[in-house]
């Protein structure tokens, strides 16, 4: 087994260039084993201890049996002891889920606090079998099919090239000692219920399951490298960001038999399942129709898909008065200048507002535009709502949100990157114009 686990590493390049590896240890024989390879193949290592408490006694015998386990191996050892009931209650989740939360969580500080590359993990092929069939079972996609991976940022998997079995038999080879948790023979959890009862029944029919699972594995992994690469190349002709948003020219697609995986897999990381898309597709919206998911919203807009963080209307403003040179108001900075006439040359620009410095009241004030503002559009001698005008500019639902507008004396000056007001133009007799400059700063939502 030394020889595989070190090939396997190799292949993979799951060790650390320098330092030594962090092994998440708990005591059970997959995690001592594990431990083993590392000390026989005199690599570099520590050893963390997760003590859940969940089992009383046995918890803290756990414990020091992992503490003597590294004094052994004359490694480092680190332990934290966790209120796992606490912190699932006051959080309404699973304790599987809250032990996962937490373990990690505290792998990161160590890594942080003591420079670990790498974190091991003592997953094996058995337990890769497992996930998929529970992916299988809940449903999943493409990447729920892949099941555990080797390597996943830091954290490493040096036992998937084994299985349960080989593992105990290498285990009982060398005299290895190890704890056994009694929690794992019950069936009230589903991995359990996977382990105990599933896995046994599919071996009746193929005595050869988990090697010919490793093969379909492998076949998917490539598989889902040549899906991964094509989804690529679409988001890359129908996706973009602008700001904040993310805009999907989704007709470039909708007809085509894959529209809806491959939208699914564009738009699943802001929260969107497989069933909201393949409704989205199935039948036409009029532009407006919006959609939510936990912390996005996806707006239908003329053959488009936009999504945008979800935000709380604003009420806040801003001011400039007459000294002001500058106003941050993020994702949005305003830079503010006074100039001669004689020295200024207007430029078409809708990112400037040339105004006539004569007809501001200052302070001028700065904020969200609101239904029944209205102003006379450059060029008009008649007023327009400000509604009707973003109608007319055919400006998307969620971008009409984020429309602010400069005021002066309780009139619009200016409509932020889109249009000034007639009455504050720069005429023939302006002897000082006052320019505003929009810019937007890179990386930055709005407050």
């Amino acid at each position: 087994m030394l020889n595989a686990f070190l090939s396997f590493t190799l292949k993979k390049q799951l060790l650390p260039q320098k330092g030594p590896t962090l092994l998440a240890v708990s005591g059970g024989v997959d995690s001592v084993v594990m431990s083993t390879l590392f000390h026989q193949a005199k690599l570099s290592f520590a050893v963390a201890h997760c003590n859940f408490g969940l089992r009383g006694t046995a918890s803290d015998q756990d414990e020091a049996w992992v503490r003597a386990l590294a004094q052994q191996y004359e490694v480092a050892f680190y332990v934290h002891a966790f209120d796992l009931p606490t912190y699932a209650q006051t959080r309404g989740i699973s304790i599987q889920m809250a032990a996962r939360t937490l373990r990690y969580a505290w792998f990161q500080t160590l890594c942080e606090e003591h420079g670990f590359e790498k974190v091991a993990t003592a997953h094996h092929g058995t337990d890769n079998l497992e996930t998929v069939l529970l992916h299988l079972t809940k449903g999943t996609g493409i990447a729920g099919l892949h099941g555990i991976l080797a390597a996943r940022g830091r954290y490493i998997r040096p036992l998937l090239f084994s299985n349960k079995a080989e593992i105990l038999k290498y285990a009982q080879a060398e005299g290895l000692t190890w704890r056994e948790d009694s929690s794992n023979r019950q069936d009230n959890y589903q991995r359990n219920l996977m382990r105990n009862q599933v896995v046994p029944f599919l071996q009746k029919l193929n005595p050869r399951l988990e090697a010919t699972f490793r093969l379909t594995l492998e076949r998917l992994g490539q598989v889902e490298a040549v899906f991964n690469e094509q989804v690529a190349t679409v988001c890359q002709q129908i996706c973009r960001h602008q700001g904040t948003d993310y805009y999907v020219a989704i007709h470039a697609i909708q007809d085509k038999p894959w529209a809806p995986v491959v939208a699914w897999e564009l738009l699943k990381s802001f929260g969107f399942n497989f069933i909201q898309i393949s409704n989205l597709l199935a039948q036409k919206h009029p532009t407006g129709t919006m959609f939510e998911a936990a912390r996005h919203r996806l707006y239908v807009d003329r053959g488009h898909w936009i999504v945008t963080p979800c935000t709380k209307p604003s009420s806040q403003s801003y001011t400039i008065d007459a000294t002001t040179k500058s106003l941050t108001m993020p994702p949005h900075k305003l830079q503010c200048t006074h100039i001669p006439r004689a020295q200024y040359t207007i430029v078409a620009n809708k990112e400037v507002a040339a105004l006539n410095r004569a007809q501001l009241k200052f302070p001028l004030v700065v904020r969200k535009w609101q239904p029944g503002d209205v102003f006379y559009p450059l060029g008009m001698r008649q007023r327009k709502k400000l509604s009707d005008f973003l109608i007319d500019k055919k400006i998307p639902v969620p971008l009409k949100a984020q429309v602010w507008v400069v005021t002066s004396g309780g009139k619009i000056v200016w409509i932020l990157g889109h249009r000034i007001d007639d009455r504050f133009k720069v005429t023939a007799s302006t002897q000082q114009v006052y320019e505003i400059r929009l810019k937007t700063i890179p990386g930055q939502a709005e407050e």
